[in-house]
């Protein structure tokens, strides 16, 4: 008999709907939303073609080196634009990865996490993306307390998006 040697830990995500929308609203869709984007491998010219994306759609965004690829946190547009972006970013994407959440903390202490860069094509950084980077950036430097719930409070990130914690197991 094999001995199940996983190991789950608590992360930190985020939806990809403002904090602001009710439960009634994502239930009818066609809401806006943010465009998150997982790469899960360290091909440059993937990161230089999701970013392109964002760039045709005048979309701000936020890239990041973590793990073994890279996150993109796009800023929120209505439904249809939210779907023709991800339509093109959505082969770079980790085929795992639903788009409507994204982790925002470690998985390991050791992780591969670093300063995160904001791509400006239409506006100076928002207030959520300037929480979502304080946050961010206090997990890369091991500064946000151990409840994630207190730290994603702590940096307002709660009153832009809605937070998530939830399990993920390590591999």
């Amino acid at each position: 008999m094999s001995q199940d040697t996983s190991q789950k830990v608590w992360v930190g995500g985020i939806y990809n709907w403002e904090a602001s929308s009710t439960k009634e609203i994502r239930v009818k869709g066609g809401y806006p939303r943010h465009n998150w984007c997982d790469i899960d491998n360290d091909n440059i010219e993937n990161y230089n073609a999701v970013l392109d994306v964002f760039r045709k759609y005048q979309v701000d965004v936020i890239s990041q080196r973590v793990g073994r690829g890279w996150h993109f946190f796009g800023d929120v547009v209505d439904y249809e634009t939210w779907k023709q972006i991800w339509i093109k970013i959505k082969p770079y994407a980790d085929q795992q990865w639903p788009p409507h959440t994204i982790r925002i903390t470690k998985k390991r202490s050791d992780e591969l996490w670093e300063r995160p860069i904001y791509h400006k094509y239409k506006y100076d950084p928002q207030n959520w993306a300037k929480s979502l980077m304080s946050f961010l950036c206090k997990t890369l430097r091991n500064e946000n307390s151990s409840n994630i719930w207190s730290a994603m409070h702590a940096t307002g990130l709660h009153k832009y998006l809605q937070c998530t914690v939830y399990w993920v197991e390590l591999k």
